[in-house]
């Protein structure tokens, strides 16, 4: 009986620090994981307000585009009056 307790207690030991190893090596994926989730996420919020800021300065170039074309359109309303009161005299 006393050599099995021996060989018990010698085995004991290697089969203790197997699991250890295993259930932190499970420990550091999952604190991997988590680290990687985090990083997504930041990015995620990031590329979110990228876009909206992309959106706002699409909407506002489109405005100003339609402001030059309103702009145009005045200027040569303008150029033509000029040139029929230049001919005028």
């Amino acid at each position: 009986m006393e050599h099995w307790v021996t060989l018990l207690g010698f085995l004991l030991a290697p089969i203790s620090g197997v699991v250890s190893y295993f259930a932190g090596l499970r420990k550091s994926k999952n604190d991997f994981l988590h680290e990687m989730q985090k990083s997504i996420n930041l990015l995620t919020s990031e590329n979110t307000k990228l876009v909206e800021r992309v959106v706002e300065l699409n909407t506002q170039m489109i405005a100003l585009r339609k402001e030059n074309e309103l702009l145009k359109s005045k200027i040569e309303k303008m150029s033509k009056k000029l040139e029929y009161l230049k001919t005028d005299k």
